[in-house]
């Protein structure tokens, strides 16, 4: 069984500054802190590595949360839909068991819905399926390869916001 934390970033600034526009949106205070409590929810979660997109307030959101893994920062993520999403997580290792995905919505809660299975746990589903806020994570577990995440079943077992 394979576990995938499908995050979306920390509360940001509304406007970007300087050159990176909205690519350089950093977090605000209550922003770094919701990463530090995602940190503390997913530190049992054995998470092997963390996929981030290169956007400050994405990266800034994974280094935050302090977790005991590899930090990855992909340019795709950035405004990457639910087939961009998951084709990085394809490229994951079959190796690693848990992995987090750090990125934006509306792609983060797209791919949510679409990984959520027939039978998600109701809290989870009451939590991330109507509404998907800053510093929300859901957990998507399934059988198979990170290839074949999107074709085999998958079912949202965990959510809660940072």
């Amino acid at each position: 069984m394979k576990r995938v934390y499908l995050i979306r970033h920390g509360e940001a600034e509304f406007m970007g500054r300087g050159a990176r526009g909205d690519h350089g949106r950093v977090l605000t205070p209550e922003g770094v802190e919701q990463a530090r409590h995602l940190g503390e929810l997913l530190a049992e979660a054995g998470i092997g590595v963390v996929l981030a997109s290169t956007a400050d307030r994405a990266a800034q959101t994974a280094s935050g949360m302090g977790l005991a893994a590899e930090v990855r920062l992909v340019e795709e993520l950035y405004h990457a839909g639910a087939v961009g999403l998951l084709r990085a997580l394809a490229g994951l290792d079959d190796a690693v068991d848990a992995a987090a995905l750090v990125a934006h919505a509306p792609g983060v809660p797209a791919l949510v819905d679409e990984l959520a299975g027939d039978d998600p746990d109701p809290r989870a589903a009451a939590a991330a399926l109507h509404h998907y806020p800053t510093a929300m994570a859901s957990g998507i577990e399934f059988d198979g390869s990170w290839a074949e995440l999107g074709v085999v079943p998958s079912r949202l077992f965990w959510a809660q916001r940072g």
